[in-house]
């Protein structure tokens, strides 16, 4: 696979669907990044928004295999950067569709140097603002041999930028090692302190921890008025997509960034902890 590096991931997507002239209707998760969302439309490509499915809250796979026939491209999200290898389902959707493209947007997972060989035609991972690695800015692509890539000049926007971006090896691994030790650090006292009926599986606690509550509202009110920080992260963007609505409404994701401090995680549980006892 060609390595290709851009400010953005989404600039590196608009890049290799306009040299390879791809149109037509693109499968994608409900619960996507709206700048996703944007530049996919700026591609002039068809949105068909998918529900996720409750065991590993990625797009719904039953769903996607039997729209394949019928679109051009599918964007997988490895939701809340949970590491999961979904090959063999690429492998699925490809024998229903020898021709539709799969992009693996890997944007929440930790970034890989070194991918050889994927089932997917464009794998993507950023080291942008609030993501795994954190450089403020910055992707890498991995695009299958038998696809073009070229730069395509845009008009830049809030989504898509010119600004070129290069791979600097060592200051990523710098930051991978600092961030990995960061991060665990700050989930072990989330795991700790907080109720294990609440908090999501560990696959899908490296971005950020991740707990259900249906006090989600009051939590992140609290947490506000004291200067602390947390998110309820994309909400879905159709009515008709019950499980990434119902995930929406529950999903609680806290800081286990450089921004965030142990302190600050403790303090975080304290109030949580506070909410859910006065039942």
């Amino acid at each position: 696979m060609k390595l290709v590096t851009a400010n953005r991931a989404n600039k590196i997507l608009y890049n290799f669907i306009q040299a390879n002239k791809i149109t037509g209707k693109v499968l994608l998760p409900v619960n996507i990044c709206t700048d996703v969302v944007a530049t996919l439309q700026y591609a002039g490509l068809e949105l068909d928004f998918v529900d996720i499915q409750a065991d590993n809250l990625c797009i719904d796979q039953e769903a996607v295999l039997s729209l394949a026939k019928e679109a051009s491209m599918l964007l997988f999200v490895h939701t809340y950067g949970v590491e999961n290898d979904f090959y063999d389902f690429f492998q699925e959707v490809k024998e229903v569709n020898s021709e539709i493209v799969i992009v693996d947007d890997k944007c929440l997972c930790m970034p890989d140097l070194y991918v050889e060989e994927s089932p997917a035609d464009l794998v993507l991972y950023s080291t942008g603002a609030k993501k795994m690695v954190d450089l403020g800015g910055g992707a890498i692509g991995y695009v299958l041999d038998q696809w073009k890539y070229d730069e395509i000049e845009v008009e830049p926007n809030e989504y898509l930028t010119n600004e070129m971006w290069l791979l600097d090896t060592k200051q990523l691994y710098l930051k991978m090692d600092a961030m990995i030790a960061h991060k665990e650090k700050l989930n072990a006292v989330y795991r700790k302190m907080l109720p294990s009926a609440i908090q999501l599986p560990d696959a899908y606690q490296h971005w950020r921890f991740n707990i259900l509550t249906d006090k989600k509202d009051e939590i992140l009110k609290a947490l506000f008025a004291e200067g602390l920080f947390a998110s309820n992260h994309y909400p879905s963007l159709s009515p008709d997509c019950a499980i990434a609505n119902n995930l929406h409404n529950y999903v609680v994701n806290l800081f286990n960034d450089q921004y965030y401090t142990k302190e600050q995680a403790i303090r975080t549980c304290e109030i949580i902890n506070n909410l859910l006892n006065n039942d």
